[in-house]
């Protein structure tokens, strides 16, 4: 239980301290069926493959990869299963992008024994975001705010592996994530950072019309949840804050009742 307390002190779930259940019902991670013989080597290029599939099928994948410095994050961060972090970006029909995490669902690379390995943690993350709020090259993509965030709650998860159980068992996650605000244009910080130079992001929506699956088909080990993270203002964060679990699934509500419910913006109205 400490362990999950921890991880809820990075997530800052938001709760108000007074739910029954809400958020204190965190659960450890006990969503693994392996059923695998073959290499690890093996199963980590399965498992690249199918991801790269499902980004492909998304829209217009740029044969780039985005990541930090490896040594310094293997010094400094969280370890990812197989040591490949890495972020794709994808050219969506509709004129957005997806930034994805790529790695977060490797199988563990010190797993000998793959008949006991798993698709590491078992989910990768995503923030839509409309093509005019991005960089093209990909040194301004990676200077992004948007990049930025999705590399935060990206580490976090790695740091912190129960994140999908909990996902599973509470649908919504909210977070206030660090290293994200400089990143942000100075006229916009006032609606979305605040007095602890935090920003708000609400993980968990669903959005079916946009024809982003809630799974990445063909994982070689363990089902693999695909988790949005949605950018959200202040004013939306004092709800959740506020109201905690029930906050969150109020604001879940408004932003089904928009359009381009997934897409994360800084020119987004609060929808309160």
């Amino acid at each position: 239980m400490k362990a999950v307390n921890r991880f809820v002190s990075f997530f800052r779930c938001c709760t108000n301290g007074n739910e029954p259940n809400g958020d204190q019902y965190l659960q450890p991670l006990n969503l693994f069926n392996p059923r695998s013989g073959v290499s690890v080597e093996d199963l980590v290029e399965q498992s690249s493959a199918a991801r790269e599939k499902l980004w492909s099928s998304l829209g217009t994948l740029e044969p780039f990869a985005l990541s930090q410095n490896l040594s310094a994050a293997a010094a400094t961060g969280p370890k990812w299963p197989a040591l490949q972090q890495s972020f794709r970006l994808i050219h969506r029909p509709n004129g957005s992008v997806l930034l994805v995490s790529d790695g977060l669902s490797d199988p563990f690379d010190d797993v000998q024994e793959s008949g006991g390995n798993v698709n590491g943690y078992s989910l990768e993350f995503f923030i839509e975001t409309p093509a005019s709020e991005l960089g093209t090259s990909p040194a301004d993509v990676k200077a992004s705010w948007q990049f930025q965030l999705l590399f935060t709650v990206s580490q976090l998860a790695a740091g912190h592996g129960s994140i999908r159980s909990i996902i599973d068992d509470m649908e919504l996650l909210s977070t206030e994530a660090e290293g994200v605000a400089e990143a942000v244009p100075e006229a916009a910080r006032g609606a979305h950072v605040n007095r602890a130079g935090r920003v708000g992001a609400l993980l968990g929506l669903h959005d079916h019309s946009m024809g982003i699956p809630a799974f990445i088909p063909n994982m070689p080990l363990t089902d693999v949840r695909l988790v949005n993270i949605k950018l959200i203002s202040l004013a939306e964060l004092k709800l959740i804050t506020d109201r905690g679990a029930h906050g969150r699934r109020r604001l879940a509500e408004l932003f089904a009742a928009q359009p381009g419910a997934l897409v994360s913006s800084l020119e987004r109205p609060s929808v309160l």
